[in-house]
Formats: C-alpha cells, structure tokens, sequence
C-alpha cells in the first residue's frame, strides 16, 4: 500500500487527528476516543470511501457521520439524478441520508485534502467534539 504514505503524511501534518495507522486495507485516523475518519482506496480500481465515523452515534450498523464515495447504492432514486454519480458526498439530516454532488473522483491526494477541509469544518462547527 504505497498510497497510504502520502495519506498518513497529510492527515498527521493537519493536526486533526492523535494518529494514523493502517488497519486492514484502509487508513484509520481518530481525533478522539469515539470519532475517527476511515479512508478506504483501491489504487487499481480508484475505487474509495472515505468517512467520519462517531462510534456513539444511536444509529445501528453505520455509525457514519459524513462521507464520500463511489458506491453507486442502485436502490436509491435521487442518486442517479447526481450530476458527479456514482461519486457523491452523503451526509445525516434529521437521522436520513442526504445525497448530494460531490468533487472527488478517485484521486487520492487531491482528495484528502478536500476531505481534511470537509473534517475540518465539521469540528469548528459541532459542539460535541
């Protein structure tokens, strides 16, 4: 897993996260004791899913914050109508998937740096980190 350097290299050089190491085939990068960004990517495929994941959240199964990925979810309507599908941003709004449009395409380093923006963001905004 070559691409998994330049990855740990920006996550830890964002000051986010406590730290970063490979788990399986993806990148796990915790920013506290419940909240954690994984960062799955196939180099061969560009296929990828990148997401925050709160692990206290009520919700069974995905306990996904926000995230992005290439994933086309063939059962969901509104997700062929994405001018970027299958490559979308879905985010949580009243405990229902929201999909909306999203820039990244598969290439790992300009990626992370929307997703390290996106992280970001998130935490100036939420009271609960």
């Amino acid at each position: 897993m070559i691409w998994h350097r330049g990855v740990i290299q920006k996550l830890t050089a964002s000051g986010l996260f406590y730290e970063c190491f490979v788990i399986g085939a993806k990148i796990r990068a915790p920013i506290n004791d419940t909240l954690f960004l994984d960062i799955y990517y196939d180099p061969t495929t560009k296929s990828y899913s990148y997401g925050l994941v709160d692990s206290e959240l009520p919700y069974k199964g995905d306990k996904r914050i926000l995230g992005w990925d290439d994933y086309p979810h063939e059962g969901i309507k509104e997700m062929k109508a994405l001018k970027s599908y299958p490559h979308h941003f879905q985010f949580r709004k009243n405990e229902k998937w929201v999909f909306d449009d999203s820039p990244l395409r598969g290439d790992i380093m300009k990626d992370i740096e929307v997703v390290i923006k996106a992280v970001s963001e998130y935490l100036r905004s939420s009271t609960t980190v």
